[in-house]
């Protein structure tokens, strides 16, 4: 066979890999996720540099990983990725440790799990439970597969609350219109005289007769998710003079940093249990379960002073106190922690609550709580309302958080209420964000961010192994797997509702098809020529 006869087939040869290239990327037009490839073709060469040269071959078959069009679906495990990197997913089969996509049609399977279709589990950082907060959530470092199932399978008791609340630094001192009061001093009608202290504490024996200032109501949970209704109200007791006042500007007490005092207003917190009827349902107690009383009575609610300076920062959270650092509701009485007068001629002074002349209040060491007993009727959560204390098992609370409160004057601001507990839930759905935050929404209400999409790219994408459906299988050409997560370090966004379609151009797929079949006729037509040529000789 003469050497253009070679050089024809290996020109048919390389032009019928060429159309093959061509007819899978038309093919797989519709494919979500695929990435169409071009066959690159290059000259066979040997011998003199006066030779014609040996034919054709195909080099390399190259893929084009440049950005598809992504098309809204609507479905809620639909997610494509907007720029660069691939899903990671966990090999099924064992042979691969993950392997990677741009595939983004996911579902649930059996086990709660988010995998693609062919049931390989989606990769990414899971929440961290023990660091995350209700509002500030984060995630693990390692990768793990996403599980919606496994949480709210039993119920969690509430023992965090934050509050974000701007309390009116305008408000007027609140005082008794009906004006009890105080035997220590029969000019103070406030609401920290130690008869309205008491009716805080004690709201079933004899109502406050003023109302609150600002209240507000959260749904809180027990150990087995039962719900309880928790109500705080607020009351703004006086301004205490620099003159009087018993804390410095660190809110340290005077008398431990023999500093001078500072002028700061107080505020009464008081915290009670409800039913939807108004009904007590919930004691005082300490935290191993003990209803306290005062000898005959038991106390509904639970009161704290706030004492905020005058840019409106808190300084200090006070409680009625054992002089132990234990809550103590029987050292609210009696006092005098006025004085507010409804009479504007009454020109008497504040005092602190906590050097009234009877009874101690102090300064909360650490961490504010609430110990309530659910005893109206009682239930078979543990008891009082909480999470176990560290270190001392059997003992339960609930721990108040108040750093974000403020006292700005012009209106009173609800930034919200959170808590951490909930009831037992089924999955209803799914939110995925731009950055890959997965948030799951459960029948119980709860909304939790339960994990972080992982994005993984390669140095050199076409040194990929090609598994078929869309995946792909890390080679030591391709370089060593890079992961991270969507909107950091050049990786992409995550679209949700959305799925990346194939990135074949048709009309250019035509043409090319069009122009690789006029280089096979013409290497035919060389065949063609050499065999008239042959046959010519042959008739010689």
């Amino acid at each position: 066979m003469a050497n253009y006869d070679l050089n024809a087939v290996s020109g048919i040869n390389a032009a019928s890999n060429g159309l093959a290239v061509i007819s899978n990327n038309l093919a797989n037009a519709e494919t979500v996720g695929f990435k169409a490839s071009r066959a690159e073709f290059a000259d066979l060469f040997s011998g003199s540099q006066s030779s014609p040269g040996n034919g054709v071959r195909v080099d390399a078959i190259t893929q084009d990983f440049t950005q598809g069009t992504l098309n809204d679906t609507g479905r809620e495990l639909d997610m494509a990725v907007d720029g660069e990197g691939f899903f990671i997913l966990e090999d099924k089969t064992g042979k691969y440790e993950n392997v990677y996509t741009r595939n983004g049609s996911f579902k649930l399977d059996k086990d709660g799990y988010i995998t693609d279709q062919s049931g390989n589990k989606v990769q990414g950082y899971l929440l961290n439970e023990t660091l995350s907060t209700e509002n500030e959530p984060v995630f693990e470092t390692t990768l793990s597969s996403i599980d919606l199932d496994e949480l709210n399978k039993k119920p969690q008791a509430t023992d965090e609350m934050t509050y974000d609340i701007n309390l009116d630094g305008q408000e007027v001192n609140n005082v008794d219109p009906a004006g009890t009061s105080s035997t220590n001093d029969d000019t103070d009608n406030s609401i920290g005289s130690s008869e309205n202290l008491t009716t805080l504490m004690q709201p079933a024996q004899g109502t406050y007769q003023g109302s609150s200032d600002y209240a507000t109501k959260k749904t809180i949970y027990d150990s087995l998710g039962g719900e309880h209704q928790l109500n705080i109200s607020y009351y703004k007791r006086d301004v205490v003079d620099a003159g009087t006042s018993d804390i410095d500007a660190n809110g340290i007490p005077t008398a431990v940093s023999g500093d001078p005092g500072v002028k700061y207003t107080s505020w009464l917190v008081q915290y009670t249990i409800t039913d939807d009827e108004g009904n007590y349902t919930g004691h005082l107690a300490d935290t191993a379960g003990n209803v306290l009383d005062d000898g005959t009575n038991p106390y509904e609610g639970q009161i704290y002073e706030m004492r905020y300076d005058t840019n409106g920062n808190l300084l200090g959270v006070y409680q009625p106190d054992d002089g132990a650092g234990a809550y103590d509701p029987t050292q609210i009485s009696p006092t005098s922690g006025g004085v507010a007068d409804a009479d504007a001629d009454v020109g008497a002074t504040a005092n602190n609550l906590s050097t009234a002349p009877v009874g101690t209040w102090a300064q909360v060491d650490g961490t504010p709580t609430l110990n309530f007993v659910i005893d109206n009727p009682l239930t078979g959560a543990t008891d009082p309302l909480g999470g176990e204390i560290a270190g001392t098992p059997d003992n339960f609370q609930i721990e108040l958080d108040f750093t974000e409160m403020t006292q700005y004057s012009g209106s009173y601001d609800l930034g919200g209420v959170s808590q951490n507990g909930y009831q037992v839930g089924d999955l209803v759905g799914l939110t995925t964000g731009s950055d890959g935050t997965i948030e799951a929404r459960y029948s119980n209400g709860r909304s939790v961010p339960v994990a972080q999409l992982a994005l993984a790219n390669f140095t050199d994408k076409n040194a990929l192994e090609k598994l078929g459906g869309q995946t792909y299988a890390e080679t030591f050409a391709s370089g060593t797997v890079q992961i991270g997560s969507p909107e950091n370090n050049g990786y992409g966004s995550v679209t949700a509702g959305s799925l990346e379609y194939s990135n074949v151009d048709t009309t250019g797929e035509l043409v090319h098809m069009i122009q690789t079949q006029r280089t096979y006729q013409a290497s035919a037509q060389v065949i063609s020529t050499s065999q008239t040529l042959t046959q010519t000789i042959l008739n010689l």
